[in-house]
């Protein structure tokens, strides 16, 4: 398994643009899984397991990695092909150039089953009361240039990486998993207000 896949490909982009998907993606620890399995972990109905695995199969983005005979039934094993999957900068970067509205649309989606994943791994925590202050931060209205928010997302995510690259494994009994989601979001309501005045 790569440590990173890039997606270059709109097909491959739309294949991770659903929150279950992703989902999917985060059931998967270094070892095969079948679609039994998953659904086991998941919670979910195995049918509903095997169609996104098919979606993601097909995509490239999981892979079959060994067919195993139980009571007579083949039972297939998937692994991601890659720890993490990134999207490649220059899609974004065509799609404006371009005005392609299909690449624009598959990609807010992609941000949109993202955002979903993570506020459902919000509301759980919630429920078992995981969610403290000292884990959010709220900064609003705050004035910059695209440029600036840019250069804000590429420090923090340096600083993570600086932080896991010190580390080889979760062995600490200390560590916990974490999802950390670090987001500039233009604040259009305000901004429509400031054009009327």
């Amino acid at each position: 398994m790569k440590d990173i896949l890039v997606l270059r490909d709109i097909d491959e982009i739309k294949a991770v643009s659903h929150p279950y998907r992703l989902e999917i993606m985060e059931a998967f620890d270094n070892e095969p899984l079948s679609a039994k399995q998953l659904s086991e972990i998941l919670g979910e109905p195995h049918a509903k397991v095997n169609y996104h695995i098919k979606t993601l199969l097909a995509a490239g983005i999981l892979e079959l990695v060994e067919e195993r005979v139980k009571s007579g039934i083949i039972e297939k094993y998937y692994l991601p092909k890659a720890k993490m999957v990134v999207i490649d900068k220059s899609i974004l970067n065509k799609s404006m150039e371009n005005n392609d509205s299909e690449v624009t649309q598959t990609l807010n989606q992609a941000s949109i089953s993202l955002f979903e994943k993570v506020s459902g791994d919000f509301f759980r925590a919630a429920e078992n009361t995981e969610i403290h202050s000292k884990h959010i931060i709220m900064h609003n209205e705050y004035y910059l240039a695209e440029d600036e928010a840019k250069e804000l997302m590429e420090t923090f995510s340096a600083k993570l990486k600086e932080i896991m690259a010190s580390r080889e494994k979760a062995e600490d009994k200390k560590l916990r998993p974490y999802n950390i989601v670090f987001m500039a979001i233009p604040d259009l309501r305000r901004e429509k207000k400031i054009s009327k005045e």
